[in-house]
């Protein structure tokens, strides 16, 4: 019961999410790319492979994408010839803005009303689920 019910909650925020960002003509991978540069920018092509665990292959081809639509900008590493950095334009610094926006209201919504100690235990509990995940 309790494992349907968290997947039927990720289905639904992840059908919410995906038909966001595609009102931004963006994908999770291209998102995904576009908030790791909101946390740290510039950086290299391989950093952000690193960074999303993905080839290096698939970032060139993320970037691609983001860069023909405006979201960022590539531009030679200062010190290493074979590098680019990559950065947010005004239109991806504005878009992960936006982005970060809608996850706040999301998350008021879902959770506004709840008591401090139910709150507490719910960002507990999800803390628990990401970090099962992360190992």
């Amino acid at each position: 019961m309790t494992f349907n019910m968290l997947m039927r909650a990720t289905e639904l925020i992840t059908e919410d999410m995906t038909a966001g960002l595609r009102a931004d003509g963006l994908t999770v991978a291209r998102a995904a790319v576009l908030w790791q540069l909101a946390a740290s920018e510039p950086r290299t092509q391989r950093e952000l492979a690193d960074a999303l665990n993905v080839t290096p292959r698939n970032v060139t081809a993320l970037v691609d994408a983001l860069e023909e639509a405006g979201f960022v900008a590539r531009d030679p590493h200062p010190d290493d010839r074979r590098a680019i950095l990559v950065s947010l334009t005004e239109k991806g610094g504005a878009t992960v803005a936006r982005l970060d926006e809608s996850a706040d209201a999301l998350a008021d919504r879902l959770f506004d009303g709840l008591p401090a100690d139910e709150l507490a235990v719910v960002t507990r509990v999800l803390a628990d689920v990401a970090e099962v995940f992360r190992t």
